[in-house]
């Protein structure tokens, strides 16, 4: 299914800059287009990650299937994730208190930040999971 990318943001908690950030790191977007910056590689509609639609005005404007490079997606919003809880363990990609994350996106990121606990043996990743339980206890009493 082709989204946006506000909308594959709010699947992963995240807004729709980092998920441009995570499509020119997987090299789906080229910053470099001779049409407009952003455009997709051609090898991206070719592989039908990227598809053109037209906007309201007649500016051509792209959606992205996410599920055909859903893995390498993932492994980099971890990856930022990761960079990000370093510099600010109770925010999320946006800035925002956790409370906007969705539960699903609050998971990965804690997985992601056992996985590090476990591999580097630096406890102050667990005082991170506790942070984070605690915002998803706010995440249901809000729902």
């Amino acid at each position: 299914m082709y989204q946006t990318m506000t909308q594959i943001g709010k699947t992963y908690g995240v807004d729709a800059k980092i998920v441009g950030k995570i499509l020119y790191a997987l090299k789906i977007r080229d910053p470099d287009h001779p049409e407009q910056k952003g455009f997709p590689y051609e090898q991206a509609v070719v592989h039908g990650i990227a598809k053109a639609y037209t906007g309201r005005t007649g500016e051509p404007y792209y959606r992205y299937d996410i599920e055909r490079v859903k893995e390498e997606f993932e492994a980099e919003l971890h990856r930022l994730q990761s960079e990000s809880q370093d510099d600010q363990p109770q925010k999320n990609m946006t800035g925002d208190l956790s409370v906007n994350v969705t539960i699903e996106a609050k998971l990965q990121q804690m997985l992601s930040t056992l996985n590090s606990v476990l591999a580097t043996g630096e406890i102050g990743g667990v005082y991170r999971l506790k942070g984070d339980i605690a915002d998803i206890y706010s995440i249901l009493r809000a729902g």
